[in-house]
């Protein structure tokens, strides 16, 4: 991020299979997010230019070199998704907060309360089984990646939540008309999501397990206050025509950490967070949080502060050793590198 914060560069890395079948990164390019004109520097939606991630394709699949070209939004729309609620026969999709791709096999990361949202706001049932989430009924959550314009149409495809992971304990109150209600560890979520089709690779952002410093800059980007998306139902699936929706850019600092909040309870966000200096609209929670100049992703937006310039957000470095998996982790599932989950090291990351 330069001192004059007229803009950012995210560090985007382009992942693929290798020969001996592991997934690996091919390339990594500095995407520059100019704010559009008429934006303030903090907060903004970025201009749109033609960008290529890789100068050797020779090696990638059709569909892998179809993920390595095109405009800005649609480079980032690859790795930061909005999350989407749709009860069948309904004529529109919800969009309920951001989630981001955090493996080449389909992982993603949002706010646990963004998979609740069904549940608070009574349009859906959301059951549980240990820390899994079951959206059960006519209800399917899940999430959007847009389509390569190389295929020759623009769309969105549609990728339900397979699986979804939370953290937390649930709480029965005295009173019998009050629902029980749920203790959170951490307000980050964990869902899988299919693989892309023919072997390609779902892209990643880069992720960290250093806490954010204070003092030190924070990029969100996300989608703010997005409308509900129409919709037309073919064979009993939603069909998406003709939408088009923008990723925002909030750019601050962070104030305050705190690390042991799971302990101390020293703030209302759940589990070990950070507050920051940046005024986050509806629809970004769930949505990433870059620091080391836009290289990493450290953290989860959690919620903001109405009609203040102040949000928070959960730490990512301690819940990638929360259990998952039978006897795994994410920090095991990266270690073993299996699914591609992307492992950046040093100092300062």
């Amino acid at each position: 991020m330069n001192e004059s914060k007229k803009n950012i560069a995210i560090l985007k890395s382009l992942w693929g299979r290798k020969s001996d079948g592991r997934w690996g990164v091919r390339n990594s390019k500095g995407l520059t997010l100019k704010p559009q004109a008429g934006f303030d520097p903090d907060y903004f939606k970025f201009e749109n230019k033609m960008e290529l991630l890789t100068q050797n394709p020779g090696s990638m699949n059709i569909h892998e070199i179809f993920s390595s070209f095109g405009p800005t939004n649609f480079l980032m729309k690859q790795s930061i998704l909005p999350v989407v609620a749709w009860v069948e026969n309904e004529d529109s999709l919800r969009c309920i907060g951001t989630a981001f791709i955090i493996s080449c096999t389909g992982y993603v990361m949002t706010a646990c309360h963004v998979l609740l949202d069904p549940r608070e706001r009574n349009y859906g049932k959301v059951i549980r089984k240990g820390n899994l989430l079951d959206f059960i009924g006519d209800l399917n959550m899940g999430v959007l990646i847009p389509i390569s314009l190389a295929y020759g149409a623009q769309g969105y495809r549609f990728f339900p939540f397979e699986q979804s992971w939370y953290w937390g304990e649930w709480k029965s109150s005295p009173l019998i008309h009050e629902d029980e209600k749920f203790d959170y560890l951490t307000d980050i979520a964990v869902c899988k999501i299919a693989e892309m089709p023919n072997g390609a690779a779902h892209q990643p952002l880069n992720l960290s397990l250093n806490r954010f410093k204070e003092g030190e800059g924070a990029c969100v980007i996300g989608y703010a206050e997005m409308d509900n998306i129409p919709v037309e139902i073919r064979d009993g699936k939603p069909v998406i025509n003709n939408f088009e929706h923008d990723l925002y850019v909030f750019i601050g600092n962070v104030t305050t950490v705190f690390p042991d909040n799971h302990l101390k309870k020293e703030v209302p966000t759940p589990g070990p967070c950070f507050d920051f200096q940046a005024k986050i609209p509806g629809g970004m929670s769930g949505g990433p949080i870059l620091g080391a100049n836009g290289m990493v992703t450290r953290g989860v937006v959690s919620r903001s502060y109405t009609g203040e310039k102040q949000a928070s957000g959960a730490m990512l470095g301690p819940m990638m050793h929360l259990p998952l998996l039978e006897n795994e982790t994410l920090k095991s599932m990266m270690d073993l590198g299996n699914e591609g989950i992307p492992v950046v090291q040093g100092q300062d990351l």
